[in-house]
Parts: C-alpha cells; sequence; structure tokens
C-alpha cells in the first residue's frame, strides 16, 4: 500500500471510530441516558435506571456498555453490595415483633394475601418477618409484581464495574436508605403495606405497563405512570425523591470535577422539577439527552 492510500486508510479508520463514539443527541428529550457537562467537570453520563425489569424489556446495548466501561468511577445509589451479615442485622427490629404494626383484621388479610398471592404461608411468614422491619413486606409484595426472570440494571452495571476494575461510589449507604423506612411512622408504614394488599392487581399492572413505556423511554408517560402505579408513596414522595436528589447534588459535583463518571440512579430521580437533571442545570451544569444505542 502506497503512502497516500495508507493515509486514506488512516482517515477513514479514524473517522469511524469518532462517528461511532459521537453521541447522537435526542431533540425530544426521551431519552433516558443524558450527558453532563460544563461548569468546570469531566463530561460525564447519567443513565435513570429500573432497578427491576422483566427480560423482555431489558435493554443493554453496545454503546452504553462502552460508556459504562471507559468511564473513571462509575457512581449508583449504594456503592455496592453490603455483607448479607450486617444488612441482615440492621433490617432486625429493636424490639417487639412485626405483628406490634397491625391489627389482628390487618394480620388476618396480610396472612391471607401472602399465602395466596406469594405463596408464603403464614408458618413461613411468620419464620421469615416476625422480627424483621416491616418493609421488607412490602419490598416483598413489589417483587410479587415480577417473574423469576426478571433482571436488573443496577447488578449489571455493578458486575460491569467488577469486571472492569472500575471503583464504584455509592451516593448514600445502606444505613441511610434503610433509615428513610424509619422515617415513616408505623401506622403509616401498615397502612402503605396494607394499600398495597388492596391494590395489588392494579399495581401489578401498572408495573406491566411501566416496564413498557421504560423500554420505549417514553420519559414524558414514565412519571405519571409511577405516581399511579405507587400513590401511597406519592405521600412521602420528599423521603424517598425530592431530598435524596438534592443532598445527591454536592457528591456528584465533586466526583465530576475530577472524574469522567457514569452514574446510574432509578429513572425516577431524574426528570421533574426537583429532579437530578433540573437540579444540575441549577448549578451551571449542561445536560443533554443522548441515544442510547
Amino acid at each position: 500500500m502506497n503512502l497516500k492510500k495508507q493515509i486514506l486508510f488512516l482517515s477513514a479508520m479514524f473517522m469511524a471510530v469518532v462517528s461511532c463514539s459521537a453521541d447522537v443527541e435526542v431533540e425530544d428529550g426521551n431519552s433516558l441516558l443524558w450527558k453532563i457537562e460544563g461548569n468546570g467537570c469531566k463530561p460525564s453520563y447519567i443513565f435513570g435506571t429500573m432497578h427491576m425489569i422483566e427480560e423482555e424489556y431489558f435493554n443493554m446495548s453496545e454503546a452504553l456498555i462502552e460508556k459504562i466501561k471507559t468511564s473513571d468511577a462509575i457512581i449508583m445509589e449504594v456503592g455496592g453490595m453490603p455483607n448479607p451479615i450486617d444488612a441482615m442485622n440492621m433490617m432486625m427490629l429493636d424490639s417487639g415483633t412485626v405483628h406490634d404494626f397491625f391489627t389482628k383484621e390487618q394480620m388476618a388479610t396480610l396472612l391471607e394475601f401472602m399465602d395466596k398471592e406469594l405463596k408464603t404461608d403464614p408458618e413461613t411468614f411468620h419464620a421469615v418477618y416476625s422480627n424483621m422491619k416491616p418493609f421488607l413486606i412490602l419490598q416483598a409484595i413489589s417483587q410479587g409484581f415480577f417473574s423469576e426472570n426478571a433482571v436488573s440494571y443496577d447488578l449489571n452495571i455493578m458486575a460491569i464495574a467488577k469486571q472492569n476494575n472500575i471503583p464504584l461510589i455509592g451516593l448514600e449507604t445502606i444505613e441511610e436508605q434503610l433509615s428513610f423506612f424509619d422515617a415513616i411512622p408505623p401506622a403509616e408504614m401498615a397502612d402503605l403495606i396494607m394499600q398495597s394488599v388492596e391494590n395489588f392487581d392494579d399495581e401489578k399492572k401498572e408495573t406491566q405497563k411501566l416496564m413498557k413505556i421504560y423500554a420505549e423511554q417514553n420519559v414524558e408517560k414514565m412519571i405519571p405512570v409511577m405516581k399511579k402505579q405507587s400513590p401511597e408513596f406519592m405521600k412521602f414522595e420528599d423521603i424517598f425523591l425530592t431530598n435524596r436528589n438534592k443532598n445527591w447534588i454536592p457528591k456528584l459535583k465533586e466526583e465530576m470535577a475530577s472524574k469522567h463518571c457514569f452514574v446510574a440512579v432509578g429513572a425516577a430521580h431524574l426528570f421533574g422539577e426537583n429532579g437530578i437533571l433540573k437540579l444540575l442545570e441549577n448549578e451551571g451544569y449542561t445536560v443533554t439527552a443522548v441515544s442510547t444505542n
């Protein structure tokens, strides 16, 4: 190959690499992936996850994986999986039993539901949940919306971090996450659980709808469906979303000042007036929706 052909060949290869790595802007903003620039930060990305999703709706593209692999640090809600024994200890009640949260009528209804819908008979329920904080019951009900084939974006991203020796940074600790549930008064926690029992079929249908909308990255429809899926949680939106979003901004600013970061948090945290994207804009950053493909 003569010199001219070599130059043309190398130029073509260079342009191919550039075109493959370039971000494609999503003009209508309907994307789960956003680029963060400006305000003295290293260009970074933030991706809205769905903590559990059916396999048919799961799509982690090669382009998305490449952005994760080439980051200096991966930032998630919690920096990795906690020690199982420590986590178990943190989930146990300090005193009393889970029965103390419910009336006799509520407990009878709950036991019947757990047996019928989640295949957890009363004996198993007492063995598993009696000494545990009641939010675990709420978690079990939520898991009932999904099949055994459900997967997790979060766990997949953690695995990529481990395989590629990329530092994994947590925005909060598991203790902090558990404290959000502790902030809910016992009677209101019982009401949350009983509402989930009563509305189980409807919330399961809304979850199926949400997964489809999430897979389509239809942001405009996503938030209303999330609120409709769990209206009882919207009462505590400040605890579970707004306050956390605001607390995360200083940490994100600190990390992005010196690292190309890939941030992955629940999609509900990204959007709206109190969402992370708007809060970053308020701090002087430019956020741009880009394609995941």
